[in-house]
């Protein structure tokens, strides 16, 4: 199943220059991957309510080809692309009415038992083989990158409004947190290539978060730090050094 939609770019959706911005962003991928999971039945509400799980978000990396901006239609589809033993992975494609490619993702997904917080199989909440669609999209691998030397670039705190319903920090608000140690101009003139988000552990309300990054040409890796263990990490490709 291909799950697809229309909409357009408003704008609490724009950055500074009237373009979507890179948190709008994730947040349509992950808005219309939810959307494709609640209409095959096997939403994260669903695996609460019939199955004792829930769905978390352990990677999505982004690739932006164009920017749309303020007041352009756009379309988005999504669907699962392929799946694992323990892990589904959904494809996003963001594109123009005309079919100009915008931005493709790529997340990948597992389920987490309520009871007893140990990894359970996609089959368990319902997910059946013939829901994968047969192409993935094309440019949307993974990155692997490690913690090597970092410098600390600033301490947040998590407050009531960077929670998701499950009572964890939002995966978006990781990509906030990261943004928030540029300046306006700084994002404006370099411009972003790609994103990589990687979710390795769980942050609450009132958790003092530290933003560390380290800089290799025109990369930056971002990691967000919880009582010295990483509970997300970020790569960000820039389009100019």
């Amino acid at each position: 199943m291909i799950y697809k939609r229309s909409g357009l770019v408003g704008g609490s959706m724009c950055d500074t220059k009237l373009r979507l911005s890179p948190l709008a962003m994730l947040e349509l991928i992950e808005d219309s991957a939810s959307e494709l999971l609640s209409a095959l039945h096997i939403d994260g509400r669903t695996a609460m309510r019939e199955y004792g799980a829930m769905w978390v978000f352990t990677k999505n990396t982004v690739s932006i080809l164009r920017r749309p901006e303020w007041l352009e239609q756009f379309e988005i589809k999504s669907f699962i692309s392929r799946h694992s033993p323990l892990r589904l992975f959904i494809d996003t494609e963001l594109s123009s009415p005309e079919g100009e490619p915008l931005m493709r993702s790529r997340l990948e997904i597992c389920a987490l038992d309520l009871e007893n917080g140990g990894i359970r199989k996609p089959g368990t909440l319902g997910f059946r083989e013939d829901m994968e669609h047969p192409e993935p999209l094309p440019g949307t691998a993974f990155c692997r990158f490690r913690k090597e030397e970092t410098e600390k670039l600033y301490s947040v705190t998590v407050r009531s409004t960077n929670l998701d319903f499950c009572g964890h920090t939002n995966n978006v608000e990781y990509l906030r947190f990261v943004l928030a140690s540029f300046e306006s101009r700084d994002l404006e003139q370099r411009g972003i290539r790609s994103i990589e988000m990687d979710y390795r552990g769980q942050s609450y309300e009132g958790d003092v978060l530290d933003i560390e990054r380290s800089r290799q040409d025109n990369t930056d890796c971002f990691f967000i730090t919880r009582n010295g263990q990483t509970a997300a990490a970020c790569r960000i490709e820039w389009e100019q050094a």
